[in-house]
């Protein structure tokens, strides 16, 4: 058997003696890296996963303070309760108010102050104590005092004046979104003229008893209103 001399182990020790130098630094540099990472994970609240992988769950962080960072102090606050949500309804406009005047709600009064002689019939037949016969009756009958001022249930032009073989003198007003107002029987002495327009009680003329077609009738005023061209009940509106 070859011997080993002591002198030959120890040359071959130092040939290997830069490999376990190496080996030995690389396992501490392993060590050192393993307990910083360790540190940084409790610094910044790392959670091992609930599945016992031994691994971490990082939350990111909120509201981390920044420095050196300059704060711009002429910004405006926005209170957030009280600001404004979407846009505000655009107002009406003057010319759509002056052409629907219904629409600006304005007053609506009776044209006159009476006991309701004869109601709307509401397309029934009813008997007509002047002609004997039985016939619709679209309108109201207001009983008045011949001469009583005549007001405008509300704001309006004014679209016909005229006089009538059977209900006397007649003024039209139209009161916007489709509504007419019928005033028949008046006095022959009207204030008002086509084309004008009146406000909500404006007198517009007089009871008078030109109306032949209810000339059997105390005195009153014939007070019709029509919607989009039908008889409605004048009192449904008030």
């Amino acid at each position: 058997m070859k011997k080993v001399k002591f002198g030959d182990v120890r040359r071959a020790l130092r040939g290997k003696g830069f490999v376990i130098a190496l080996g030995l630094s690389v396992a501490a540099v392993g060590v050192s890296t393993y307990i910083a990472y360790n540190q940084a994970v409790s610094r910044i609240g790392g959670l091992p996963d609930s599945l016992g992988t031994g691994e971490y769950v990082f939350e990111a962080p909120v509201n981390i303070p920044q420095t050196g960072v300059p704060i711009d102090e002429s910004a405006p606050e926005v209170n957030f309760e009280t600001a404004p949500i979407g846009e505000a309804a655009p107002l009406p406009d003057a010319a759509e108010e002056t052409n629907n005047p219904m629409r600006s709600r304005a007053p609506m009064v009776m044209p006159i102050e009476g006991e309701i002689g004869e109601p709307f019939s509401n397309g029934e037949l009813v008997r007509s104590n002047t002609l004997g016969v039985w016939k619709t009756h679209d309108g109201i009958d207001i009983s008045a005092p011949l001469g009583t001022p005549v007001m405008s249930m509300t704001n309006g032009t004014v679209n016909e004046v005229y006089a009538d073989p059977l209900w006397g003198v007649c003024v039209v007003i139209d009161h916007g979104d489709g509504i007419l107002g019928c005033y028949f029987g008046l006095d022959k002495n009207v204030t008002v003229s086509v084309g004008q327009e009146v406000s909500s009680g404006d007198v517009i003329g007089a009871v008078g008893n030109t109306a032949e077609i209810e000339i059997a009738e105390s005195p009153h005023l014939h007070f019709g209103v029509k919607k989009n061209g039908e008889w409605i009940d004048p009192l449904s509106l008030f």
